[in-house]
């Protein structure tokens, strides 16, 4: 199950291991992605050195790394006096990879700059001098994003331009989900997917076997479980100040998508909230979205700040404000008070993202004809077009999308319509073919129309996902 929506990566890593020369991987992506699992799936059949740092001194990592080594590699040396510097150990590995293809992960990287921050350097003149020449095959995998590709990918990194390869692990989309929960409908696996993500730790924590609800309040309402305080523990993994990011990340979880928004609800001042928003951006915990069809966004200043993760955004809006409660075994009345009355809306406001991924499985299967650049919403003041796809800058389609119990009728058709003619206004084109996608179909005129070819149109219940 931990790797569905995986094989590319796998067979990426298989692939160079057989290139029969020096290879220097570096894999990153945040927390609970499955980093190891990969990695551990990929070379499950071939002999790995297999290391995972922690906080220890460098004393200590070098020991158990020298002991990763010598279980493979016997050298009595290695058991009784491990190398008193990391030069000797690591030479000793490009000595055993002259002949032979020497599989190293180092996993964690980052705790082990952490206690030496020489190591990089270090590397850096080892593979210059020996590991590019030899047949070791060296990964380097961390979670902290920022300090991957600043400190290892980055152009001042000692290591810059010795890599071979780089893996940026993505959560799994929302069409892996079918193999964590086969016994769901369509309709469950989106709610799932607008609940959990495709974080695969988070999704491995739901049952099919439960509804929804169930799972909810088992596996994220109960101060026990795994998801409680999930978010908490990574933010505090992850920053020096975790309250101040915790008072921002639930500002714009709560609708203030607008710097002086969360300036004003969180009290913090201008300077310091530009700061935090640039460092959560790094750690791939919120985006700044524009609308589509900027053609310099980073300039824009129509830009708001979403909750990039789907947990996040459910933990924000229905953990947080009520730890007090759940602590007290209410996790059953915020169930029925909080959660239920308003999750339909919380799944809709991250439908129109989860249609632009359904486009984009569509049309990479062949089965609607979709040739696009990008994709996202659209908005100009109260106006808003949920998905808009462009070719170029031209746009060529135009969607909505509707979490709703009801079947979408000709009034959604027609404010689409209309929302549509408004991009002539910014110098767009008028000829964009138009879609709708629905939870709960479509009205017996909106399909007449469909007949017609004047609007295609998506049932979640029947697109196999």
């Amino acid at each position: 199950m931990a790797f569905v929506n995986r094989e590319a990566e796998i067979r990426f890593l298989r692939d160079r291991t057989e290139s029969d020369r020096g290879e220097l991987i570096v894999v990153y992506g945040r927390r609970r992605i499955g980093k190891t699992e990969l990695l551990k799936e990929a070379f499950k059949k071939k002999k790995t050195i297999f290391f995972v740092a922690d906080l220890g001194a460098d004393q200590d990592q070098r020991r158990r790394l020298s002991e990763a080594v010598g279980r493979l590699y016997p050298n009595p040396l290695l058991q009784t006096d491990p190398p008193p510097e990391w030069d000797p150990l690591l030479r000793y590995i490009t000595d055993l990879a002259k002949k032979d293809r020497i599989i190293l992960v180092m996993d964690e990287f980052p705790y082990l700059c952490s206690s030496q921050p020489a190591l990089p350097s270090i590397l850096q003149r080892i593979w210059d001098e020996r590991g590019k020449d030899s047949k070791w095959f060296l990964i380097l995998c961390g979670s902290f994003v920022s300090f991957m590709e600043r400190e290892i990918l980055g152009h001042k990194s000692p290591l810059y331009g010795r890599r071979t390869g780089q893996l940026l692990i993505q959560p799994l989309s929302l069409m892996g989900l079918k193999g964590f929960f086969p016994g769901y409908s369509p309709e469950d696996r989106i709610s799932a997917y607008a609940i959990l993500g495709g974080v695969p730790a988070y999704l491995l924590q739901f049952s099919d076997r439960l509804s929804l609800t169930q799972n909810i309040e088992r596996q994220i309402l109960n101060p026990n479980a795994f998801l409680y305080d999930e978010v908490r523990f990574i933010l505090m993994e992850e920053l020096r100040d975790p309250k101040l990011y915790l008072s921002i990340l639930q500002s714009i979880a709560f609708g203030n998508t607008r710097m002086n928004d969360i300036v004003q609800r969180t009290g913090i001042e201008r300077g310091p909230v530009s700061k935090y928003l640039s460092v959560l951006q790094d750690l791939r915990l919120i985006e700044r979205e524009t609308p589509v069809t900027e053609k310099h966004p980073d300039k824009s200043r129509r830009g708001i700040y979403l909750l990039s993760d789907n947990f996040f955004r459910f933990w924000f809006r229905f953990v947080l404000p009520h730890r007090s409660r759940l602590v007290e075994n209410g996790g059953r009345r915020i169930l029925e008070r909080e959660i239920i009355p308003n999750l339909d809306h919380f799944i809709g406001q991250g439908f129109d993202k989860i249609c632009a991924e359904m486009c984009r499985y569509l049309a990479g299967e062949g089965r609607i004809e979709m040739d696009y650049d990008r994709a996202g919403r659209w908005w100009n003041g109260n106006e808003e077009i949920d998905l808009l796809i462009l070719t170029g800058d031209v746009p060529v389609f135009a969607a909505e999308c509707k979490w709703s119990k009801k079947a979408i009728g000709m009034d959604i058709l027609k404010s689409l319509q209309r929302k549509v003619s408004l991009l002539a206004l910014e110098g767009r084109t008028e000829n964009i073919r138009l879609g709708l996608f629905s939870r709960s179909g479509f009205t017996r005129e909106v399909e007449e129309l469909r007949k017609k070819g004047e609007v295609e149109l998506f049932d979640i219940r029947k697109i196999g996902l």
